[in-house]
């Protein structure tokens, strides 16, 4: 499955250049342009209509965070797939996604992108006490 997270990355990127000239990166722009993105048409992307488009997304920030910060992709005990990105922490970046969607900007994938390494150094802080 990861290999398949990194292809839908990689044609993510591919169909945003070919139809869009936006020219996206597996870093934290590359996650506040596909935030600003959902922002653009959550109001016109019903439910039932967006689970493809969550599962690539999805990918995509999945290998943003994976380039910008490490960690691998892996299985939850649900069997959702995720990024470790140490063993405090584990993100879901399509269960966040679907949240943006649902909620707008108050669940933004940026934001919850951005804020890993801060809460990864919390929680190692509060394990060390």
């Amino acid at each position: 499955m990861p290999a398949k997270m990194r292809a839908a990355a990689q044609q993510v990127i591919a169909l945003f250049r070919e139809n869009n000239d936006v020219h996206l990166a597996l870093d934290l722009d590359g996650v506040r342009w596909v935030d600003g993105y959902i922002e653009r048409i959550r109001a016109n992307f019903p439910r039932e209509k967006r689970g493809g488009l969550v599962a690539y997304l999805g990918a995509f920030v999945g290998e943003c965070i994976i380039h910008t910060y490490g960690g691998a992709w892996t299985r939850d005990e649900n069997g959702m797939w995720g990024v470790s990105v140490s063993p405090r922490i584990w993100a879901c970046p399509a269960a966040k996604i679907d949240k943006q969607f649902d909620n707008g900007p108050e669940d933004s994938v940026a934001s919850f992108v951005e804020v890993i390494p801060t809460l990864d150094q919390h929680l190692a802080n509060r394990r060390a006490e």
